[in-house]
């Protein structure tokens, strides 16, 4: 970030937006000028704090702009301002705000104004970011915190079970406490994740080739120990992909998890090639999901009343899918639902 706060304006009137732009450079604003929609969007960055969007301009309406830029997880958080000479009833104004507008001004707007209203959205964003900081920091804490005593936990219980002294039913509890371990370690990973993205930060990741079957087939056989579930699998890629392997083995894992949890019968897991993309689809039987909820799936802290988790599953998974250059998609229908996760071959 700049010491200016930074501004996109995108206007296609040139007079107006030279004359506009000039003054709030004077006014100490950093500004970043584009004449239509798809412009704005190229140029637009998780660094810029606001978007001034005229909302007639050539190639799209400034609401459905400020929709693209709010629906995109890399620019959510910048704020929008509106600008309109013509749309300018109440109902204009109430529309503009309802479709995500942060604030809809009306043209000839006086300097103070425009000023003023870019101030206090600025001072949102700085709010919010100073929120996301402090979040990011308490999980970091407390998952570097978490994890030191839970190692220990684990080796004592790993030393424990190498004990010929133990009973039957001492054997049993020692494996039951290292498979909650096991989950409580799976749960302190994801929490880093979420720590490492909520700002908007894409989620490190380490590049080597690797042959996602064998890393599928490996997860499947660690699923198989814990479920009676049974899952079928069929592979037919051959090529490998670049990639962090312990963050995919999150993906699938995490995929397989959230299939069996809140489906029925079978869990089907394919890996297949589609041009010059790797393609893994999981799949379950069980009731559709209902339309309203299927945009809300990635979001963190989603979770349904059949789940035990923390509701961080999904919202991993579009995360790692987006840090290898990949994409994540569901389908959901009375016969069941499927999670399809594409990523480009190395």
């Amino acid at each position: 970030m700049t010491d200016k706060p930074r501004v996109l304006f995108v206007e296609d009137n040139v007079g107006k937006r030279y004359v506009i732009a000039r003054q709030l450079r004077a006014a100490g604003f950093d500004i970043d000028e584009a004449t239509t929609g798809q412009e704005g969007l190229g140029l637009l960055s998780p660094k810029h704090d606001v978007a001034i969007i005229d909302v007639k301009l050539p190639d799209m309406f400034g609401w459905d702009l400020c929709k693209r830029i709010k629906s995109n997880p890399d620019t959510s958080f910048v704020k929008v301002l509106e600008l309109s000479a013509t749309l300018a009833t109440a109902e204009d104004r109430a529309r503009g705000l309802e479709l995500g507008a942060d604030c809809y001004l009306v043209h000839p707007v006086e300097l103070v104004e425009l000023v003023a209203a870019l101030r206090a959205l600025i001072r949102l964003r700085n709010a919010e970011r100073d929120r996301l900081r402090a979040q990011e920091l308490l999980l970091a804490t407390l998952g570097h915190d978490l994890r030191n005593p839970l190692n220990v936990i684990a080796t004592g219980l790993s030393a424990l079970a190498d004990s010929s002294n133990l009973s039957d039913r001492e054997r049993e509890t020692v494996k039951r406490l290292d498979r909650t371990a096991t989950r409580m370690h799976r749960m302190i990973e994801q929490v880093m994740v979420v720590a490492q993205t909520l700002g908007g930060d894409i989620v490190p990741v380490s590049r080597t080739h690797i042959d996602l079957g064998e890393l599928l087939s490996q997860v499947v056989h660690d699923t198989r120990t814990s479920t009676k579930h049974n899952i079928e699998v069929s592979v037919t890629l051959a090529d490998k992909v670049l990639g962090d392997a312990d963050k995919l083995n999150r993906l699938i894992d995490n995929l397989i998890v959230n299939a069996i949890r809140h489906g029925d019968g079978a869990v089907s897991v394919s890996l297949g090639r589609d041009n010059d993309r790797a393609v893994l689809v999981v799949r379950n039987g069980g009731a559709a999901i209902p339309p309203e909820l299927i945009d809300k799936l990635f979001d963190p802290y989603t979770r349904s009343s059949r789940s035990a988790g923390a509701g961080l599953g999904l919202y991993i998974v579009k995360q790692v899918a987006r840090a290898h250059g990949g994409t994540v998609a569901v389908t959901s229908n009375a016969e069941g639902t499927a999670f399809t996760v594409s990523l480009p071959i190395a």
